[in-house]
């Protein structure tokens, strides 16, 4: 008797075409609308992106930008904070905030039938805040903990001793995003609401993802905007990596019985890369090869065939205003030397021998099944409209590049990373214990 206990196996089919949603893109007063059509979609997906992020703030007040964003829903001239909550609660909202080095975005999915409402909120909170004393002081002091709390964890020290290593502690850009413990517990309201005076009160850019046919683009835009002047975003000359010939730093923590490992080196942003010849493309499907997946290289050796970690990642981030090839894992303490050894051997063999064919269309086929399942919901679409915005991507991006995904060979993806990735610029930052590992790392000879 046949055993009917298990469904046949769908048979495997070729890496399908995909096309991005119809963007349409208009300015409204002295802002930039660009929006995504979903037909039939039940979420709208509203974000206004700002141009102020940790780049702008003060000396000595690092983190006054995520600080400044997430204030912005903490009580406003018509609402107190609770009061904001509930309305976003009661329109069946999800509220947001991000803060990069150069922007601010706050972002909203509703359902479309609110969508006039959830535009009325994001104004609300852009334009009226109200950072009373109370609120900023709550705030502040909830973060500072938070700071202090993430901090004896691991991870952010060996993220912050990486980029020191990389541009230099006395720089912004050396330093993380969010600030550190030290540097929050010097914010105020006075600084808060000098940064939003400074940096949030413009126009801007409201990005919308949902269904067209059922929201008035042009009324959204005017509620959002009012009458907020043009975005004037200044000039700045693009921070430039150090040139050290130490490329060892580590963030001792006595004790510690793992290790953190962050490995990387500086990358130009993405028009940058492109300018010179670097097929992004291509790029990506190598560096996921490489590290950028549970199967790539690098999660094989140091996970599968060591048992040096749970995990281990690497991959690049082609931001602004400067990229980042990077490397992350955590590790048991009486590896630390050999993973970062191991690590290094990989990427350089990876260099030397490339790509196999069989890597390649693995990796093909999981990325080209990966971008029409992850652009499933109107956030996600609305994501790729930040991308966009923030590296000045033409409007078909996405669907040009899932096409160039599914054609491009084996010889373009081994030179993309070649082309792409410096084993003679990476610097390694370890979080660990010091008097344990110190003495291997250093026999290492970075």
């Amino acid at each position: 008797m046949a055993d009917t206990s298990l469904a046949p196996r769908p048979a495997a089919v070729l890496p399908q075409p995909y096309v991005f949603p119809q963007v349409r893109s208009t300015t409204v007063g002295a802002g930039r609308v660009l929006a995504a059509h979903l037909p039939g979609q039940p979420i709208a997906w509203l974000s206004v992106l700002l141009d102020g992020g940790a780049l702008g703030e003060p000396e000595g007040l690092d983190g006054l930008a995520r600080a400044t964003a997430g204030l912005l829903d903490e009580g406003t001239l018509k609402r107190s904070a609770d009061e904001f909550g509930t309305a976003v609660e009661t329109l069946g909202g999800n509220w947001s905030v991000d803060t990069s080095w150069e922007t601010t975005r706050l972002s909203l999915d509703l359902p479309t039938r609110e969508a006039v409402a959830g535009a009325e909120l994001l104004a609300e909170a852009v334009r009226t805040p109200a950072f009373t004393d109370a609120d900023v002081e709550r705030y502040l002091s909830d973060l500072v903990a938070a700071k202090r709390e993430a901090f004896a964890r691991p991870g952010p020290r060996a993220q912050a001793a990486l980029r020191a290593a990389l541009y230099g502690a006395e720089k912004r850009f050396g330093r993380l995003a969010g600030g550190s413990p030290e540097t929050v517990v010097s914010l105020n309201a006075e600084a808060v609401r000098a940064f939003h005076a400074t940096w949030l009160r413009h126009a801007g850019t409201l990005l919308i993802a949902g269904d067209l046919d059922e929201l008035d683009v042009e009324a959204l835009a005017r509620t959002v905007f009012g009458d907020f002047p043009e975005s004037v975003q200044p000039q700045r000359p693009a921070p430039v990596p150090l040139s050290v010939a130490h490329r060892l730093a580590i963030a001792d923590r006595p004790g510690a019985v793992q290790s953190t490992l962050r490995i990387g080196h500086s990358t130009p942003t993405r028009a940058k890369v492109a300018e010179h010849g670097i097929d992004v493309v291509a790029l990506r499907l190598g560096s996921t090869i490489l590290g950028g997946s549970f199967t790539s290289r690098i999660n094989h050796e140091l996970r599968e065939v060591k048992g040096y970690t749970y995990g281990a990642h690497a991959g690049f981030d082609f931001g602004r205003p400067r990229g980042l090839f990077s490397f992350s894992a955590e590790v048991r303490t009486d590896a630390t030397a050999a993973a970062v050894a191991d690590t290094l051997r990989v990427i350089d063999e990876f260099l030397d021998g490339g790509a196999t064919e069989a890597e390649l269309d693995k990796t093909r086929a999981y990325l080209a099944g990966a971008t029409p399942i992850g652009l499933q919901t109107a956030g996600a679409v609305g994501s790729r409209l930040v991308e966009m915005v923030r590296h000045g991507l033409p409007e078909d991006y996405v669907t040009v590049e899932h096409a160039r995904l599914l054609e491009v060979t084996l010889d373009e993806v081994n030179a993309a990373v070649r082309a792409a990735l410096h084993p003679a610029d990476l610097v390694v930052a370890v979080e660990g214990d010091s008097s344990v590992v110190g003495a291997d790392l250093e026999a290492l000879g970075l």
